[in-house]
């Protein structure tokens, strides 16, 4: 007779698939992964938003002391004329002038305010509504700076717009007019040059640079700021009254330079002996020392676009002028703190006033 053996089932089959131990090792694992990549992802993050804020900030800052720096460097500057002997043939009329005569003062370059409140700001300007201007007696630092001259290359008379300002000049004396004055315009008031060609032709330019609250105002059809603009962060936005062409009426409009300013310090270099050169610095010269401004220092503070989390500025504190005093703190003035922000400063010299007082 025959035995037979019988085999266990699966005796020697191999084991296939994970153990439940193994499953939560791998699982376990995973998850460490995941956290150390979320970690990364989070502060890759962070170190891309901090410096998207600082390159936006030196953007804004840049920006802001190119603007008011190409303005002061144009300042005074009326063609080929050595002094402000400029006058106006025919009465030019100015919507919305920030004074009487204020945009066509050629007299006056230069000039400016410091510390001052929005209803000073108003009184002296009346371009300049009261809730536009950052309140100077809150703490922050208020400025208004007036710049006027001509500005750009020449101009073809051709090529001259109806309701914009333009200025004509021999070594002599100047016109201002608007453009659509000039073809009626003899020979003189035009001026020549050597020879009886047409003196060149430069656009004129009135200019006061300020602070508003904000930077896309939407009280009042969208002219003036509201304290939920800006997404209810209202960001600080150095802006600047000027001449416009208005479907050929000349206008003085507001129009925003950039984001993210929240104070401006000016310090002006005065010179008093008349060699071009400064003798004593000042935040507010007299009416008559602004005619004898040849420099001026610069320093503008930035604000971050958007705040940060978790980061507080209440430790730092923000000289702009140079004296060893703070100007701002944002816990003082009543400003949040959770904004990367920067000083920059440039000084430039004021070259037209400058020449004019080193001539003989």
């Amino acid at each position: 007779m025959t035995m037979r053996h019988s085999r266990r089932p699966g005796a020697n089959s191999r084991q296939r698939g994970l153990t439940l131990v193994e499953v939560m090792v791998a699982m376990t694992i995973g998850i460490i992964l995941l956290l150390a990549l979320g970690t990364l992802f989070a502060n890759s993050t962070r170190v891309f938003k901090v410096n998207d804020d600082f390159a936006r900030m030196q953007e804004n800052g840049t920006y802001a002391l190119n603007a008011i720096g190409s303005d002061l460097r144009q300042a005074g500057f009326y063609g080929h004329i050595a002094s402000f002997d400029v006058k106006m043939p025919v009465a030019i009329a100015v919507t919305g002038d920030c004074a009487a005569g204020w945009a066509t003062n050629v007299a006056q370059p230069l000039s400016g305010f410091h510390g001052v409140t929005p209803s000073a700001a108003h009184t002296a300007l009346t371009c300049i509504n009261a809730s536009n201007f950052i309140d100077g007696a809150a703490g922050r630092p208020s400025f208004i700076l007036i710049v006027r001259g001509a500005t750009g290359g020449a101009v073809p008379s051709a090529a001259l717009a109806a309701g914009s300002l333009y200025v004509q000049s021999d070594p002599t004396t100047g016109i201002l007019f608007r453009g659509d004055q000039y073809a009626a315009l003899a020979t003189p008031p035009r001026r020549t040059v050597l020879g009886g060609g047409e003196a060149p032709i430069y656009p004129y330019q009135a200019r006061a640079y300020y602070l508003r609250p904000c930077s896309r105002p939407t009280g009042s059809g969208g002219t003036v700021c509201l304290a939920t603009d800006d997404g209810n962060q209202p960001i600080p936005t150095l802006v600047r009254q000027e001449l416009v062409d208005v479907a050929g009426t000349t206008t003085m409009a507001e129009r925003a330079v950039a984001e993210g300013i929240e104070a401006v310090r000016i310090v002006y270099g005065v010179d008093n002996d008349g060699n071009g050169t400064p003798d004593r610095y000042m935040e507010a010269p007299t009416e008559i020392q602004f005619t004898q401004v040849v420099t001026a220092r610069v320093s503008v503070l930035v604000r971050s676009p958007k705040p940060t989390n978790g980061y507080n500025d209440d430790s730092r504190d923000y000289d702009l002028n140079g004296d060893g005093v703070a100007e701002l703190n944002c816990t003082d003035d009543g400003l949040p703190c959770n904004y990367h922000r920067h000083v920059f400063t440039q000084s430039f010299q004021v070259r037209n006033i400058a020449q004019r007082l080193a001539l003989p």
